[in-house]
């Protein structure tokens, strides 16, 4: 017997072009839409599986989730770095333009 899960429907407002830009590079692996749903209920499970370890720390629990959250942007620096010694740098140069 398999078991299923129960999926609630829910708004929530986001960002339209940051949404939008995520949603497109998500185009490229099927159905961006229900990649966007996927990314989104994994993201909710795998924090409420960390939150009761995350409130144990002296720092609290806002500063650990920001603290994972800037974990994020230096991998994509991290990335772009690796771009860079790989010889691409015109690749970085175009993405800092378009970020301006």
């Amino acid at each position: 017997m398999e078991d299923s899960v129960e999926l609630k429907t829910y708004s929530l407002r986001l960002d339209e072009e940051e949404f939008e830009k995520l949603r497109n590079a998500l185009s490229e692996y099927g159905d961006p839409d229900l990649n966007m749903g996927y990314i989104i209920r994994a993201y909710i499970r795998d924090l409420n599986r960390a939150i009761p370890n995350l409130k144990k720390s002296s720092v609290g629990l806002r500063n650990n989730i920001s603290f994972f959250g800037s974990i994020l942007k230096h991998m994509d620096r991290i990335i772009d770095l690796e771009v860079i010694l790989k010889g691409e740098g015109r690749k970085v140069k175009k993405k800092v333009e378009e970020e301006k």
